[in-house]
């Protein structure tokens, strides 16, 4: 089981306003292995920018593992989504996506689809689920015949967040009606339906393969409401074995947050044996 700290891409500008560190690479991976963190989730706006070979120069100097690909900001920082209404924007993300996905398995590692997938759009909710669901299509067909053993994860977002597929069982339903057997679900501690998500996590721990830590509204941990105790306790007793990604906005001193969370995490024994 890994633990990881969110490090924001050098495409994305030092400083800017997301739930990760930002600044330049060997700062902030440097700065995520002081903390005692033993891997690094990498989140991406472009995916042209991502330097697969630098990446794994910085695993190997500082002995920390990326485990995993975030896109939010290919919908937050380059305004793209999956299910676009203009057809050219539509294949303009399915593009980046395609690419993204490529990085990810060059460094052997999943990725996630969260406001990437987008919105309800003009001509209504089911034409903007059926758009989605052949993007997601063409990605599954793709991930098939060249990304072997890649998976792709739909996380379920508020829907102040994004207004459509909003917890797991919703999520689970749409990808099992389009036969899209690449993918599974990235669940969020924030985005945590907590009437419904209880019952399908315990009954389908399988299809979890990926967990972001976040307190409410994405605050640093243990600034908020979310009770994490229950949340692990919940996991855990569900047979969740998978990695772990802490994504929150950061203070004006990020190393500062990075540490707290750290110490934070360390209280929990979920996280007491090697992971972090």
């Amino acid at each position: 089981m890994a633990v990881s700290f969110m490090v924001a891409n050098e495409d994305i500008p030092a400083g800017a306003k997301v739930t990760g560190l930002t600044g330049k690479l060997e700062d902030t991976i440097a700065a995520v292995a002081g903390a005692g963190f033993n891997s690094f989730e990498l989140m991406i706006a472009d995916p042209e920018k991502v330097d697969v070979g630098k990446v794994k120069r910085l695993e190997k100097q500082f002995s920390l593992k990326c485990v995993f690909l975030c896109t939010g900001e290919m919908a937050g920082t380059a305004g793209l989504y999956l299910n676009h209404i203009d057809a050219n924007e539509r294949k303009r993300a399915l593009n980046s996506f395609l690419l993204a996905a490529k990085k990810a398995h060059d460094l052997g590692v999943n990725l996630n689809i969260g406001r990437l997938r987008g919105v309800i759009w003009s001509d209504g909710l089911q034409r903007s689920l059926e758009r989605l669901g052949e993007s997601l299509e063409r990605i599954d067909s793709y991930v098939r015949s060249e990304l072997e053993g890649l998976s792709v994860l739909i996380e379920p977002l508020r829907k102040v967040v994004c207004p459509i597929l909003n917890n797991c069982a919703e999520t689970a339903s749409f990808l099992s009606e389009r036969e899209l057997n690449n993918f599974r679900i990235l669940l969020d501690s924030d985005h945590f339906d907590e009437k419904e998500d209880p019952s399908f996590v315990n009954s389908n721990i399988e299809l979890i393969k990926h967990v972001h830590l976040a307190d409410s509204n994405h605050k640093p941990l243990g600034r908020g409401a979310i009770d994490f105790q229950s949340f692990l306790n919940m996991l855990s007793k569900s047979g969740y074995v998978g990695d772990y990604s802490v994504e929150v906005f950061c203070d004006e001193d990020q190393i500062e947050t990075l540490r707290d969370t750290a110490s934070f995490l360390k209280a929990f024994p979920h996280f007491l044996e090697g992971s972090l």
